[in-house]
């Protein structure tokens, strides 16, 4: 927002030039603001002092109004759901592993390289010869083979990622967020998952629901894992696939006062203003607090009332012509 400020402030020299092409009369002679302009004519652009307020009230002919484009909405009020988007990933349902099916039926035979011993022996080993004991003591040791050398060790393979299995059940959607997240989240509203940017869009909106599970602790790295239900079998969902979460924010359903972002003018100190049509073609600049933006909308802790019209298009233009008077 400071950054807005400056680049509308640094502009205000060009904004105040191009207002007065739009609004000066054709014969190139600046309106008088105090009466009328060159042999009579009316001046475009008409100031009048504004009780208890440092601003002026700014009056247009319906001509310079229409070179200058203005347009307006209203100040509107509703509940603004607040949303935030995380990344999470897709799993099996907790304490309900999927199982994989061997390729062929039986018994799996023991992986390569396993280090099974075998077995002990026992009553099919009566009668042989007893290991060395005292009656050896003194002999010279028999000549053992040379063991042969270590073989060298495997070069590491890369680990592949676990590869997306398509569900047609219950699926969990995995969440991590930090204390501070997990604080401002509404923990009783579903999730909307959305699919990464370079994935297909999918051809319905999926909800997950709250799991009810108790957010689980990552001391390394002091975050919370937080899990989410999606039910059905037509979910079009893959185990291990990465999805976009939205959640939504707690103290959505308050309704707050807005105003098209569009309608909200800084100037050069970084103050927020709109300019309210108080009358047909008058204007005037009114100061507001602006709580945050939501998209194309601003959401203001002050401002004027609902119902109240705000221009949306040249507030910019009428500042030019309020300070130059032009």
């Amino acid at each position: 927002m400071r950054v807005e400020a400056l680049v509308v402030g640094g502009g205000l020299i060009a904004l105040a030039a191009m207002t007065t092409l739009l609004v000066a009369p054709r014969g190139g002679h600046a309106a008088d603001p105090g009466g009328a302009g060159p042999a009579g004519k009316t001046p475009a652009v008409k100031l009048e002092p504004i009780p208890g307020s440092t601003a002026k009230r700014v009056i247009l002919t319906a001509k310079a109004a229409e070179r200058l484009g203005i347009e307006t909405g209203k100040v509107g009020e509703e509940p603004i759901v607040r949303r935030q988007m995380v990344s999470g990933l897709i799993t099996p349902p907790m304490g309900k592993p999927i199982a994989q099916k061997p390729a062929s039926g039986g018994v799996a035979a023991p992986a390569a390289g396993s280090t099974s011993r075998p077995p002990a022996a026992g009553f099919a080993d009566f009668g042989r010869a007893p290991a060395a004991g005292f009656a050896d003591f003194g002999r010279a040791p028999a000549a053992r083979p040379p063991e042969p050398p270590p073989a060298a060790a495997p070069a590491p393979q890369p680990v592949a990622a676990p590869a997306a299995v398509p569900v047609a059940g219950e699926v969990w959607v995995l969440v991590t967020l930090t204390p501070g997240e997990l604080e401002r989240l509404a923990k009783d509203r579903p999730a909307r998952l959305l699919p990464l940017a370079t994935r297909e869009k999918p051809t319905k909106e999926v909800v997950a629901q709250p799991s009810g599970v108790a957010p689980v602790e990552d001391s390394k790295r002091s975050m919370l894992s937080l899990y989410y239900i999606v039910a059905g079998k037509d979910h079009g969902l893959a185990l291990n696939n990465r999805m976009r979460v939205e959640l939504e924010l707690a103290g959505s359903a308050e309704k707050q006062k807005f105003v098209p972002y569009s309608a909200v003018y800084y100037d050069a100190k970084g103050t927020a203003w709109v300019y309210v049509n108080t009358n047909p073609l008058t204007f005037e600049r009114q100061r507001i607090a602006v709580d945050r933006v939501i998209g194309d909308v601003a959401v203001l802790a002050e401002g004027p009332a609902v119902g109240t019209p705000v221009v949306t298009v040249g507030a910019s233009l009428l500042y030019g012509a309020e300070i130059f008077g032009k």
